[in-house]
């Protein structure tokens, strides 16, 4: 009987296994790989419940023959083909690659040690990017024990390589910080990384990363210092990010690790570690979006076992951070580790795999009890081996006419075999007197499992922390003044940057103006910075509810720059006393506040104010003089005497007296200033403070000569 013919193809080296016919988790739709390294696997079938399978024509339906299985085993190995990458990517902080290292192995494996392989045929697919040279691969044989049992071939890129891994860490020291670092914005940074860095093939915007050339080839690398202000004082500008604490105060600094995948299929076996400078107190996990988070020493360890492609997830959590002087603080690398299944070799693949193994085949022939010359015949394939078999060709025909085919079954028609199993076909009759003989031809192939396994690392630098610290100091040049009357008193206020961050704003806060004690106008204020005097806009003051403010902001974008380390600022401006009355005073606080850009934690300093009193000073005081005669002829003592008669201190006092022309003088209680003030000899004596009730007694003497007057001594100014 025969069977019709079915179309098969034209040599074994044009048949194997079509990528299309597998994925990576069911191979070839029929089997579950159970360990990845051996190339385990079990067969899939419909009913488990019964060692035999029953195959069927696929264009037909008909019963074509049955698998009977070996004591019910589903299993057996598969031949392993894998393309290994190692990628190890060091990038800045903001995820520009600095290093990109890459190396690629191809290898044909046998997992048995008890079966060999032999004629073993591949064909890769999509070379091109890589310095292999030909597509199509032959082994003779691969043995069962190291290193017999492997075929390695080494390659390299050719081409630029784009980074499929992005990475990036957000560190923010608002306090607003945890509403802005969400993961909706995050996506959105990360996807403008990503369209930003599209083409660019791994290349770093500060350096072109170098892949590897040999694995044994030194590479130096200038070691990275971090992300800072830089000696501009200038940072690209990012509303997500802030990099500044301030000094003697509890710092709470926000930081989230976000992922995101451009590989074609998922990665797995993802490890994040972050590593927590000693600096840092109390770190706290608040949220991860996949994956699982821990604390471990100084290091929070973020694991997840597969992330799909075109997905971002995030890690967020916080640490404390108290510093005492202005030394800069690093905030921790962090270090990764994954798994991939896509080439970064921009498609390379396999396109078949054939090799062969142990096997066996047979024909059982068995004539009839009851018709001699009339044999029931059927085509036995065992899978002898340790391997998953697949039958994709058997034919049996009879030697005078090859037309005339009791078995021809194509790759559709057979399920796969695994280890210890036999295919057997359907039986067909054959009548003859002599003993039967067939021609067969029979074509298999061990299944293979093909893997792509990319083994990849990733550092990415920290940032430094700045330490944002200002202080400083206020004084007036008189702290009373007189009341009912208008006077002006000169604030001069002193701010230093005494950290180490640029700050991009300076406010000068004062409070508690009133009608009595006025602020100034924008034009009476006068900016020295560092020894220069610069100007101050009017829209840079204001006055709102009687609290006065100056706010310098943007310094960055103004021709003077931002307020750097060691710089000063000193602001002089007048108090408007007007009319205050008795016993009032003005109790003021004067606040300076400054930020970084971008802004973190704002910074604080409260001088000490001085207090401004409205002295009611009504000056009641008393002049006298009296002269006296003493020792010889002619010798006089002068005594002078000032008296405070009223309830408020003078200040401020002059006391002259005029010495005639004809008398000299001397022998003073307190030296005088001489002068001529009054077109003669004129003695000054300058008081600074008399108190109410006190007095003041001077002496001095003269003693006159030639035509002298003792009364020309009265005469006081």
């Amino acid at each position: 009987m025969a069977r019709k013919d079915k179309k098969k193809p034209e040599s074994r080296s044009q048949m194997g296994f079509d990528k299309t016919e597998a994925d990576e988790e069911l191979i070839a739709d029929a089997l579950k790989r159970k360990d990845m390294d051996t190339g385990r696997v079990e067969l899939l079938d419909r009913d488990t419940s019964t060692p035999v399978i029953e195959t069927y024509d696929k264009d037909t339906g008909e019963l074509e023959g049955s698998i009977v299985l070996k004591d019910g085993n589903r299993e057996g190995l598969l031949a392993l083909v894998k393309i290994i990458e190692e990628v190890d990517v060091k990038q800045d902080h903001d995820a520009n690659v600095e290093s990109f290292t890459h190396s690629g192995k191809f290898n044909i494996e046998n997992p048995s040690k008890v079966d060999r392989l032999w004629d073993i045929d591949v064909s890769l697919e999509n070379i091109g990017s890589t310095d292999l040279k030909s597509k199509d691969i032959s082994i003779r044989e691969l043995g069962t024990e190291d290193p017999e049992n492997v075929d390695s071939r080494n390659f390299k890129i050719k081409k630029d390589i784009k980074n499929l891994f992005l990475v990036k860490e957000f560190i923010n020291t608002n306090p607003n910080a945890d509403d802005v670092l969400n993961i909706n914005d995050i996506e959105k940074e990360l996807l403008k990384l990503k369209d930003k860095k599209s083409g660019v093939s791994g290349k770093s915007n500060k350096k072109e990363p170098k892949v590897k050339e040999d694995e044994d080839e030194e590479e130096n690398e200038e070691e990275n210092e971090g992300e800072t202000w830089g000696d501009g004082g200038t940072l690209a500008e990012s509303s997500m990010e802030s990099f500044g604490i301030s000094i003697d105060k509890e710092n709470v600094v926000h930081f989230a690790i976000a992922l995101r995948s451009m590989f074609d299929k998922p990665v797995s076996n993802i490890k994040v570690v972050k590593n927590i400078p000693s600096d840092f107190t109390n770190p706290r996990i608040l949220d991860t979006t996949e994956g699982r988070a821990n604390i471990e020493g100084n290091q929070i360890v973020w694991t997840i076992d597969k992330l799909a492609p075109e997905y971002t997830v995030m890690l967020k959590f916080t640490c404390n951070i108290t510093v005492t002087d202005i030394t800069k603080r690093r905030t921790g690398t962090i270090e990764m580790t994954y798994q991939s299944a896509s080439s970064f070799a921009e498609g390379l693949d396999i396109g078949k795999f054939d090799a062969y193994t142990r096997n066996k085949f047979y024909v059982d022939t068995v004539e009839r009890d009851e018709e001699p010359g009339m044999f029931d015949c059927k085509l036995v394939f065992d899978n002898s081996s340790e391997f998953i078999i697949q039958l994709f060709n058997a034919d049996v025909y009879a030697p005078e006419d090859e037309s005339n085919k009791f078995v021809d079954i194509d790759p559709n028609d057979v399920p796969l075999l695994p280890s210890g199993a036999q295919w057997h076909s359907r039986k067909w009759e054959y009548e003859s007197e002599e003993y039967p003989t067939f021609r067969k031809k029979l074509e298999f192939r061990v299944m293979p499992d093909f893997q792509t396994i990319v083994n990849g690392t990733a550092v990415l630098s920290d940032v430094i922390l700045e330490i944002g610290s200002i202080t400083g100091v206020m004084s007036y040049d008189i702290i009373e003044v007189p009341t009912f009357r208008t006077k002006d008193v000169m604030a001069t206020l002193k701010i230093v940057n005494n950290g180490s961050a640029p700050l991009n704003e300076v406010s000068v806060i004062q409070e508690k103006f009133s009608d009595e004690y006025q602020p100034p106008k924008a034009d009476e204020i006068k900016l020295t910075w560092d020894g220069e005097e610069i100007e101050v806009s009017a829209a840079a003051v204001s006055v709102d509810n009687n609290v006065f403010n100056i706010d310098l902001k943007d310094l960055k974008d103004s021709s003077s720059g931002m307020f750097m380390p060691e710089s000063t600022m000193e602001f002089e401006y007048p108090i408007h006393c007007v009319n205050p009355a008795r016993e009032s005073t003005f109790e003021s606080e004067i606040t300076y506040l400054a930020n970084t850009f971008p802004v973190s934690q704002e910074l604080e300093f409260k001088p000490e104010v001085p207090v401004i009193e409205a002295m009611h000073i009504r000056r009641k005081f008393r002049i006298g003089k009296e002269v006296q005669a003493f020792g010889d002829l002619g010798n006089y003592r002068i005594i002078l005497t000032v008296e405070n008669i009223g309830e408020s201190k003078l200040t401020k006092l002059v006391l002259l007296d005029k010495v005639p022309d004809s008398f000299e003088y001397g022998n003073y209680s307190t030296t005088p200033e001489i002068t001529d003030e009054v077109g003669q000899d004129t003695l000054k004596w300058d008081i600074e403070v008399l108190e109410a009730g006190e007095s003041l007694e001077i002496t001095y003497e003269i003693t006159g000569t030639g035509a002298y007057s003792p009364s020309d001594a009265q005469l006081a100014l």
